[in-house]
């Protein structure tokens, strides 16, 4: 068995694809996330310093560098959001420690993200990957 057996989260809400981008965005940015377009439907949140991470690896501390990449699937009155993080995440820069760590930081933001989408009543299912 896997240490991290979760490998993502879909969310879906009552909104639609703009709505749900907003939604988004307050929750990334403000936890310092920065984002970027990375085409229709699919944005992408990151965190930490690149060079930082390519020199101290998974010892970066705070400054780890970490993407969240997002898919949005705009369906009749609901957003489907995928949250997906694999288990080559963090792996490039950390090795098996950057793995780990990587996997808990996007566990620990999906799980926020849920929360706070559940808290303000747009939460509509959650199935995990």
């Amino acid at each position: 068995m896997s240490v991290h057996p979760s490998a993502g989260v879909v969310l879906t809400v009552r909104a639609d694809q703009r709505a749900a981008r907003i939604l988004l965005e307050e929750f990334f940015t403000g936890r310092g996330w920065s984002a970027h377009e990375r085409g229709p439907g699919r944005i992408a949140y990151e965190t930490g310093s690149r060079r930082r991470t390519a020199l101290l690896g998974a010892f970066a501390g705070s400054a780890f560098h970490l993407t969240a990449s997002l898919e949005l699937r705009e369906g009749p009155g609901v957003t489907e959001i995928r949250y997906l993080w694999g288990e080559s995440a963090g792996r490039a820069l950390g090795g098996l420690r950057g793995r780990a760590r990587a996997a808990r930081t996007h566990g620990e933001m999906a799980a926020a993200l849920e929360k706070q989408l559940e808290a303000d009543g747009s939460l509509v299912r959650v199935r995990r990957i």
